[in-house]
């Protein structure tokens, strides 16, 4: 079953920490976050950016890690958690952004511009 499939069948589950889908493991968080930077399959880094804090960003579990600005980090983090459901205002408030940039990235995001 694809992470699509079980997040549609989940509903809106919510866990203890806000609104992260139940069944997220950090694995398959860092499998979206691959995906969305166009990194290969195995890729811890990708031209520059760190994946697996990326991926340690969206989970609303764990610490927030020090993401680089430079190198597109929160952005992509951002877009991590919007595939994954997460609200416009849980987003600006995990990364310390405003919600009207997170929701510019989306936007963008949506246009092909990511």
């Amino acid at each position: 079953m694809s992470l699509a499939e079980r997040l549609e069948d989940q509903g809106p589950a919510r866990s203890l920490t806000g609104a992260m889908p139940v069944a997220l493991g950090p694995g398959e968080l860092l499998a979206v976050a691959r995906r969305l930077a166009g990194a290969p399959e195995g890729a811890t880094w990708w031209r520059g950016r760190d994946l697996v804090a990326v991926a340690r960003a969206a989970d609303l579990a764990a610490t927030l890690p020090v993401l680089d600005p430079e190198r597109d980090e929160p952005r992509l983090a951002a877009l991590v958690m919007t595939e994954v459901g997460i609200g416009i205002e849980e987003i600006a408030g995990r990364l310390g952004e405003h919600e009207r940039q997170v929701s510019r990235w989306r936007k963008a995001a949506e246009a092909g511009r990511a």
